[in-house]
C-alpha cells in the first residue's frame, strides 16, 4: 500500500477536528465547577497557544529529518496525555501546566499536516489541498463541538475520557496509514537541542523576511488575535451570562459547521478559483469587522445568536485563503520555515486573543468582542498592504 496519500490524510483531519474539540463546550463548566476565577477560560487556551507559537519553527525544522506523517502521530500520543492531566486537573496550576504540554504536541500537529499537504500535492492542486484541509477542520470542529457539548451533559469526565482515548487512536493511526518521502537531512540532537530555542528558530526566518512577508504575517497575527479573542470569549459568555448547558453550545457549533460548509463550497472556492485572493481577502476581512460592529450592538438573545452563528461562518472563510496564500510568499525548499512562521504569528495571535479576551471579560463581558473588531480593522488594512506590495513586485518583474 502507498502511504503517502493526500486523501488518507483528511480522513485524519476529519477524525482529529472532531476529537480534539470534544473538551471545548464543556471547559466554562469545567472552570466554574473548580471555582476558579472567570479569566481562567482565556489563561488556559493562552498557555495552549503560547507553546505553539514558541515550538511552531521547531517542528517545521524538525520534521525534514524525521518525516511528518511520523511526527504527527508521535505528537497526537503526547497530546492525549496532556488532555488526561488536564482532566485530571483541580487548581489553576495544575490546568496551566497541562495546557502548556498540550500546546507543545498541538503545535506539531498543526504544522506537520500543513507540511504535508505542501510536500506531497502537486503544484496545480497545492493551493485546493491546503484550503480543503481549513474546510473539513472548520466543519469538522463544529460537530466535534457538538458530540463534545451532549457527552457533557452526560458527564464531564467521560467527555474528556472519550478524547484521550480518541487521540491516541488517531495516532495509531497517522503511523499505520500515512508515510513520508525520504527525508532529505540526519536526525541529529546537537541539532535539536539548537532548535530547541524557539527564539532562534523564529530568527532563522529573517533570511526570508521580506516586507511583503512581514505585512502578511501580521495579518495572520491580527486576524487570530480576532477570532481568539472573539471565540474564547463567546464561549464563556453563553454560560456565564444566559445560563447555557454544553450541548447548547455544541449545536451552535454544529449550526456553524453547516454555514461554514456553505461559505466554503460556495464563497471561498469561487474566490480561489476565479479571484486574485490577495485582493479578495480584503473584502472578506471587512464584512468580518462589520458583523463584528453588529453583534457588539445587539443585546436580545435571540438575534444575538443568530448574528453570531452567521459570523461563525464567514469568519472560516478567510482561514483557507490565509493557507493558500503560503505558497505566494515563500520559495519550494522554504516551506518548512515559513508555515512554521506562519502558526506562530497565527499562536501569538491566540496567546495575546485569549489572555486579552480572559482578563478584559472582568471589566465587561462585551469588551472582547470589541477588541475583537478592532482586530479586524486593522487586518484589513495590512491586508490592502500586503495586496499593494506584492501588486507592485509583480509590475517589477514585467
Amino acid at each position: 500500500m502507498k502511504k503517502i496519500s493526500i486523501r488518507r490524510l483528511f480522513i485524519m483531519i476529519v477524525l482529529y477536528s472532531l476529537v480534539a474539540n470534544f473538551a471545548h463546550p464543556i471547559t466554562p463548566t469545567f472552570i466554574q465547577n473548580l471555582h476558579l476565577n472567570d479569566y481562567m477560560f482565556g489563561v488556559a487556551f493562552a498557555c495552549m497557544a503560547l507553546k505553539n507559537f514558541l515550538f511552531s519553527p521547531f517542528w517545521g525544522k524538525f520534521s525534514k529529518s524525521v518525516g511528518t506523517a511520523r511526527i504527527t502521530g508521535y505528537c497526537f500520543f503526547g497530546y492525549s496525555f496532556a488532555q488526561a492531566l488536564f482532566s485530571m486537573s483541580t487548581s489553576e496550576w495544575q490546568i496551566i501546566a497541562a495546557r502548556l504540554i498540550g500546546g507543545f504536541f498541538i503545535g506539531g500537529i498543526s504544522v506537520c499536516n500543513i507540511l504535508y499537504v505542501i510536500e506531497n500535492s502537486s503544484d496545480e492542486k497545492k493551493g485546493q489541498d491546503l484550503a480543503t484541509s481549513v474546510t473539513l477542520n472548520a466543519i469538522f470542529s463544529a460537530f466535534g463541538y457538538m458530540i463534545g457539548g451532549f457527552l457533557g451533559d452526560i458527564s464531564l469526565p467521560l467527555t474528556f475520557i472519550c478524547q484521550v482515548a480518541g487521540l491516541a487512536l488517531i495516532g495509531v493511526l497517522y503511523l499505520l496509514f500515512l508515510g513520508d518521502a525520504p527525508t532529505s537531512e540526519r536526525f541529529s540532537w546537537k541539532s535539536l537541542l539548537h532548535q530547541s530555542n524557539p527564539f532562534q528558530a523564529i530568527l532563522d526566518s529573517r533570511h526570508i523576511m521580506t516586507m511583503a512577508i512581514f505585512v502578511f504575517l501580521v495579518v495572520c497575527a491580527a486576524t487570530s488575535f480576532a477570532s481568539t479573542c472573539y471565540e474564547q470569549c463567546f464561549n464563556y459568555f453563553i454560560k456565564d451570562q444566559y445560563g447555557f448547558p454544553p450541548s447548547y453550545n455544541g449545536l451552535l457549533k454544529a449550526a456553524v459547521g453547516f454555514i461554514t460548509l456553505l461559505a466554503n463550497s460556495t464563497i471561498c472556492v469561487l474566490l480561489m478559483k476565479k479571484t486574485n485572493i490577495l485582493k479578495s481577502i480584503i473584502p472578506v476581512l471587512g464584512i468580518c469587522f462589520l458583523m463584528m460592529i453588529s453583534i457588539i450592538i445587539l443585546d436580545n438573545v435571540v438575534p444575538f445568536i443568530i448574528m453570531n452563528v452567521v459570523f461563525f461562518g464567514f469568519n472560516a472563510v478567510y482561514q483557507p485563503l490565509l493557507q493558500a496564500m503560503i505558497s505566494l510568499f515563500a520559495k519550494p525548499d522554504e516551506n518548512g520555515l515559513m508555515v512554521g512562521v506562519y502558526n506562530s504569528m497565527r499562536s501569538l495571535g491566540m496567546v495575546g486573543g485569549s489572555l486579552f479576551a480572559g482578563f478584559i471579560y472582568e471589566i465587561g463581558p462585551k469588551l472582547s468582542f470589541v477588541s475583537s473588531a478592532i482586530a479586524f480593522l486593522i487586518s484589513v488594512i495590512f491586508a490592502v498592504i500586503s495586496y499593494l506590495l506584492m501588486n507592485k513586485k509583480v509590475q517589477r518583474t514585467l
